[in-house]
């Protein structure tokens, strides 16, 4: 029997369903190649303007309506890409630096380059990231509470623990490392996590970026006598909630827009 009204099961689908946007159609498209992989709003354009202008190699070079990306080795277009978030970040325009590289990977999965990771979201470049579904035999789920200090969405509840792969370790490796910062998992339980899949979401995002990224989900069960306790800073405190509570909580917009995705997800599988 499902713990879920069908009229609630339906409103959880509906966010899956519109949790990718496309980008404004006023946004510069960035190329690689012949691929689209990034936008910039139009405030922007000014400053990578300027960037093009001064920099004797620069990362980005106009053609027509768009920006190219230049096809350089990983290293040097790394290297030249870290300039511009540096100049981003100089112009104000590269709002929660964080001093930690992501990588961005084609569609055959290699590596072509690595920057700043508050830059992605300004030039509306695809990162990733793990969300962890923490749930026990009850039918129970727990969430943490953004502290308030957070860049992005303070106060807001999100999953047992998630975070964006930076750019030298696994997937697996974020699971274990986010599990562990966030909410005390040790090592051994993290490892018991079950892959379960993949979601691709895309919005624009305060002030002026766009956030596209794929959310890498697992679940993990939790003992009954599990208390999760904060590492990092960055979880005010946890709640421990019935599945169709954790329903609720996403209809009235308490989760951050990626956990409510994940949480949704993962209610329609279980509850």
């Amino acid at each position: 029997m499902s713990l879920i009204s069908a009229t609630t099961r339906a409103a959880l689908e509906e966010i899956l369903e519109t949790a990718l946007r496309p980008a404004p159609s006023n946004w510069q498209s960035i190329r690689f190649g012949t691929e689209v992989i990034g936008h910039i709003q139009p405030d922007y354009l000014g400053t990578i303007e300027a960037y093009i202008a001064n920099s004797e190699t620069p990362a980005l070079v106009r053609f027509g309506d768009y920006l190219q990306l230049e096809k350089l080795s990983p290293y040097l277009l790394s290297q030249e890409l870290q300039e511009l978030a540096e100049f981003l970040k100089k112009e104000g325009l590269a709002p929660g630096w964080r001093n930690e590289s992501f990588a961005w990977f084609d569609h055959l999965g290699h590596e072509r380059f690595r920057m700043e990771r508050a830059a992605f979201r300004s030039l509306g470049l695809h990162s990733r990231a793990c969300h962890i579904n923490g749930y026990t035999e009850n039918q129970e789920i727990w969430l943490g509470l953004r502290s308030p200090t957070k860049a992005t969405d303070p106060n807001m509840l999100d999953n047992l623990a998630a975070g964006g792969v930076s750019a030298d370790e696994t997937l697996l490796q974020c699971v274990i490392r986010e599990l562990w910062e966030e909410s005390s998992v040790p090592k051994e339980l993290a490892r018991l996590v079950e892959p379960v899949g993949h979601i691709h979401v895309s919005r624009v995002v305060e002030p002026k970026g766009l956030h596209d990224e794929s959310l890498y989900t697992y679940d993990l069960e939790l003992p009954l006598d599990f208390i999760p306790q904060n590492n990092d800073g960055e979880v005010a405190d946890f709640i421990k909630v019935p599945f169709s509570q954790a329903a609720n909580l996403i209809l009235e917009g308490a989760l951050t827009p990626d956990a409510a995705a994940v949480t949704a997800e993962f209610l329609l599988r279980k509850a």
